[in-house]
């Protein structure tokens, strides 16, 4: 994970996810070189009153762009997490962060995504995209796992996918880097 430094001449997109919203990081993040995003789907996610009233001044203010990713993006996401067998722990959001994340990295020197998640984080560690924990330690080494359904071998192919639509079965995964 790389270091955020906001006075390198070159600029910074910082993406933010729904802990991040919560935790109003938008309001303590350096405005010089670093452009702020988020998605419509974390944005949707924040419903407490004094959390959905500071976000929507956010945005009138513009301190934060809200980005819809790519269906480009969104699939390659898809299929990368599928690979490294975290694609069912993600969340929609998640994906839509991650595949903002690749689509911002066209257009900045560096993209942060800000996020306590350790799947998400695992997923940007594996593409090689800088990501800053909040309120926890992060992940310190990356895992690779393979994702199927222990009774009939079902691979799952949706984000949030934790039953078999085969047999009905929870899906289960093994580290394939022990």
């Amino acid at each position: 994970m790389s270091r955020v430094n906001a006075y390198s001449g070159k600029k910074i997109a910082l993406i933010l996810d729904t802990g991040a919203l919560l935790a109003k990081y938008y309001r303590y993040a350096p405005r010089i070189k670093v452009d702020i995003y988020t998605t419509d789907s974390a944005v949707n996610e924040v419903k407490d009153q004094e959390n959905k009233s500071a976000l929507i001044e956010a945005l009138e203010l513009r301190l934060i762009h809200v980005e819809k990713p790519g269906r480009t993006f969104v699939i390659k996401i898809m299929e990368i997490a599928k690979a490294i067998g975290c694609l069912h722990k993600l969340s929609i959001t998640d994906v839509e962060i991650a595949a903002l994340s690749l689509q911002l990295r066209k257009e900045y020197s560096e993209v942060v995504v800000v996020t306590d998640d350790y799947e998400l984080q695992n997923l940007l560690s594996y593409m090689g995209v800088s990501f800053k924990p909040l309120r926890t330690r992060g992940i310190e080494d990356l895992r690779v796992f393979k994702a199927y359904c222990p009774v009939c071998g079902y691979t799952p192919g949706k984000p949030s996918e934790d039953t078999c639509p085969l047999c009905g079965s929870k899906i289960t995964r093994r580290n394939l880097l022990r």
